[in-house]
């Protein structure tokens, strides 16, 4: 099978079944309306759970330029106060940054034929495939860019992370307590910024490995023997976080004042030919 370990990606024996370019929309309202993408996470405008983040996502930070998505943190002129109930518990969140965020929107991509292992993702996304981003990180010490599938029970993070050279990519597996990851930290060649130019970062998931690619070099692959994955569809997510020791001083700075922003040429997902 082409997803096992190649050392350099090839394309032959892949079929591709999605492909968002940014091309076809007329600004973000209209892709608000045709796309298949929500611009924040199904329980808010935040990831409420995770204590490291400090983003508000919204709309109003994802822009359209030249065929490009642009997902732009911001610090906002006063932190936003986010209520959340955790263990049943009313609970409090300061955040600091405005951000963007695409998700695919629920309905969109999974097989009804699936049933409950379907709706672990909210009846969207892809099982299985060869999943890819082209993409210019942003650059600024505490951004976090993102690239990744999330089913539940699975987490595959492509890419994530990544000021300058250094970024990661793991595989989560939830199922029940207690949580198994597996991640690794890379860096790119050292004559390599990742926000300097674009990227393609690329990830094939099969029932019995993961495997982690770098401009069509393969990286790494995790076997299922060491960490399994859930068979259930996982959504496609793309995001620019914002961690809260982020340093201001490393950002970009324009007009408004410091931004960073994750710029994305395309996203694509294949799957393997003669297989639905």
């Amino acid at each position: 099978m082409p997803a096992e370990a190649q050392r350099r990606l090839r394309y032959t024996d892949w079929q591709l079944v999605f492909l968002e370019d940014f091309d076809t929309y007329r600004d973000v309202a209209d892709m608000a309306v045709r796309s298949p993408w929500q611009f924040a996470p199904d329980n808010g405008p935040t990831l409420w759970g995770n204590q490291y983040e400090d983003e508000y996502y919204d709309q109003a930070a994802v822009s359209l330029r030249d065929g490009y998505v642009y997902l732009t943190a911001r610090p906002l002129p006063q932190p936003r106060t986010f209520a959340f109930q955790v263990d049943g518990r009313d609970t409090l969140k300061q955040l600091h940054f405005e951000s963007g965020w695409l998700s695919l929107k629920p309905g969109f991509g999974a097989n009804p034929a699936l049933g409950d292992t379907a709706r672990w993702a909210g009846n969207r996304g892809f099982q299985y495939g060869l999943f890819e981003i082209r993409c210019r990180f942003g650059g600024g010490e505490g951004t976090w860019p993102a690239f990744w599938l999330f089913s539940g029970p699975t987490e595959i993070d492509v890419f994530e992370g990544g000021a300058g050279r250094e970024y990661s990519n793991t595989v989560h597996y939830t199922p029940n307590k207690p949580a198994r990851h597996e991640s690794a930290s890379f860096q790119a060649p050292a004559w390599k910024d990742l926000s300097a130019d674009f990227n393609v970062f690329s990830a094939i998931w099969t029932p019995t490995e993961v495997t982690f690619y770098l401009n069509q070099r393969r990286l790494r692959t995790v076997p299922a023997s060491r960490l399994p994955t859930f068979p259930a569809p996982a959504t496609v997510i793309v995001n620019q976080a914002v961690l809260t020791y982020s340093d201001l001083a490393t950002w970009p700075t324009g007009p408004d004042g410091p931004y960073s922003s994750l710029v994305v040429d395309y996203i694509k997902v294949y799957k393997v030919r003669g297989q639905p």
